[in-house]
């Protein structure tokens, strides 16, 4: 009778592992995947609708129209490329050879995909024929509209699918967890009619680590994350104990990461609509400025200063509205040699001026392999943030840079009032600022570009002093 009871829990204990197991593979594999893709086929396809309605406002054949059309050639890969990864999730199969997806997902996958595709097509047809003429401004800008909300729909539906297969095996979780319970308590009766000493002799090896997975398989369920270890001499207690421990890792670092998706997302979606209504009344504005102090030789230092404090916050909604357009849209590097100094100097050109504030610049004459325009981004957000913390006051900021074996070390220190302790480790999270004017994506920026040049960027506090360290050859990092 024992061998029976033991053969039994055995048996469910391994299929309640092989169960979980699978639920498991589909949030890894299916589930997690296909979410991931779906937000960035819409990061792609805004862009693509933002450059496109700029190219419908713009000449068709100057400079800046063949610039929008080729970062709407680089999108338009970069959204076929996910659409076919995204394809290929349909085809995936688990550790049995059976295919994660039912069958209805399958073809449902794949029909979004070919739709999308075929709006796709569409809008290069649009933009083909306002190249040619053939269709008016008003009838391209309508037509791309119709196509984006078709999109929207399109996508939405396919989401909410996605959607409900992780909350169908949330499903599959609890009612594993009641199967679970419902063995435990057949076998714990079974156990006492048979004998007291066989309950006390395998609640140690059965019965209370399944009645702590039983509890914890409960929180998971509920969405809330649980480190959970149990070291059993039960085999395959222990496997269910790593699936159920994996899959709460794997839970929290999606909601993670969907909760920043979703940021992320309204980010470009309010990025793509207002890009375009707000630079250009900023280029009028800078425009219709610049002709004014040149027709009017004869300014007073009053009013010459008042134009300077215009070009001074026009200079920070733009700088502003650059940093959420490069967070979102990123692009590939190119690495060359240049002299350090060459690329500090450029710096110091851009930045905007202020008889307040003196910049120092210690430089040592050495060549680093760098983006040349990645190396601006990051210097000038960091030293426009330290002339920021400085304010109104009078102030010093130096920028020094040094050779340490294969590495350069660039530091921005400032005299400003430093930053807390508290919210230092906070800094470099997308989204969190403490500036009114801030968008929480400058220092973000910044993190990201240094990663890309294989270096390290850490800040320190009293004086505030952004170090970033660098190698001098990428090709040498990289082997």
């Amino acid at each position: 009778m024992l061998f029976v009871i033991f053969g039994i829990a055995s048996f469910l204990q391994w299929s309640y592992s092989h169960e979980i197991k699978n639920v498991s593979e589909y949030h890894r594999f299916m589930s997690i995947p296909a979410l991931t893709a779906l937000d960035e086929i819409k990061l792609d396809f805004q862009m693509i609708h933002m450059l496109s309605i700029q190219m419908i406002q713009t000449d068709v054949g100057n400079e800046k129209y063949l610039k929008l059309q080729d970062g709407y050639q680089k999108d338009r890969v970069s959204i076929e490329q996910t659409l076919e990864k995204y394809n290929n999730l349909s085809f995936v199969k688990n550790m049995n050879g059976e295919f994660i997806a039912p069958e209805s997902m399958q073809t449902q996958m794949r029909d979004y995909v070919i739709v999308t595709q075929k709006i796709l097509e569409n809008y290069d047809e649009i933009i083909e024929q306002y190249q040619k003429g053939d269709i008016s401004h008003s009838e391209t800008l309508s037509l791309i509209v119709s196509f984006e909300d078709k999109f929207h729909k399109n996508i939405e539906t396919v989401t909410q699918m996605e959607i409900k297969g992780m909350e169908n095996t949330q499903f599959q979780i609890i009612g594993i967890e009641n199967e679970m319970f419902t063995a435990f308590t057949i076998s714990s009766i079974v156990a006492v009619v048979t004998a007291i000493i066989v309950i006390i002799l395998t609640s140690k090896f059965v019965s209370i680590p399944i009645n702590r997975m039983i509890k914890i398989s409960k929180l998971i369920a509920k969405g809330e994350t649980v480190e959970f270890k149990l070291d059993s001499k039960n085999s395959d207690v222990n496997d269910i104990s790593i699936a159920l421990d994996k899959m709460s890792k794997d839970l929290e670092e999606y909601k993670t990461k969907v909760v920043m998706q979703e940021k992320l997302s309204s980010i470009g979606e309010l990025a793509s609509r207002l890009a375009h209504d707000i630079k250009n009344p900023l280029t009028v504005i800078k425009v219709t400025l610049d002709m004014i102090k040149t027709k009017n030789k004869n300014l007073t230092l009053e009013e010459i200063e008042k134009f300077e404090r215009v070009d001074t916050a026009m200079y920070r909604i733009t700088h502003q509205i650059d940093n959420v357009l490069d967070f979102i849209k990123g692009k590939p590097l190119k690495f060359k040699k240049y002299p350090i100094q060459d690329i500090l100097d450029s710096v110091i050109t851009d930045l905007p001026k202020s008889n307040k504030i003196s910049i120092e610049i210690i430089s040592e004459d050495v060549e680093i392999e760098c983006d040349f325009e990645a190396m601006k981004v990051i210097l000038i957000n960091l030293t426009i943030n330290a002339i920021q913390a400085i304010k109104d006051n009078e102030g010093r900021i130096k920028i020094s840079s040094k050779v340490r074996g294969d590495n350069i070390f660039i530091e921005i220190e400032d005299n400003g009032p430093g930053i807390p302790k508290e919210i230092l480790e906070k800094i470099f999270e997308p989204l969190y600022t403490t500036k009114e004017e801030g968008t929480g994506l400058g220092l973000v920026s910044c993190k990201s570009l240094v990663n890309q040049h294989h270096g390290k960027i850490s800040v320190k506090t009293n004086p505030t002093r952004f170090i970033i360290e660098l190698p001098k050859n990428i090709q040498q990092k990289t082997e």
